[in-house]
């Protein structure tokens, strides 16, 4: 699999876009590796944690033009959060597949 948080974290491939527009961009990928995270999850034995995933997506979503009008420190700070967040599902999937028998 690859590096879903350099996936996150790659600005735009366009040098003229704005940093909003940027900022936007990485959002989306944030709720896109979300949603596959939680897709990921379909039929596993805790439904609760692939429904914790989706709610705060739909959050995320919802608050995307807000979160990329904040202040840079407050926009770092939410990225970081979410790539520890990712880093750790990921490896939560990894550990539960290490104990699925496939």
């Amino acid at each position: 699999m690859s590096d879903i948080v350099a996936d996150l974290l790659r600005l735009s491939e366009d040098p003229n876009a704005d940093s909003r527009t940027r900022r936007r961009q990485t959002m989306e990928r944030l709720v896109q590796t979300l949603l596959a995270m939680a897709d990921a999850q379909m039929g596993s034995e805790d439904p609760q944690h692939r429904h914790s995933i989706i709610h705060l997506t739909t959050i995320i979503r919802e608050m995307t033009g807000r979160i990329a009008e904040a202040d840079d420190a407050t926009f770092s700070a939410i990225v970081r959060e979410a790539a520890m967040l990712i880093r750790s599902l990921q490896r939560r999937q990894a550990d539960a597949a290490r104990f699925t028998v496939h």
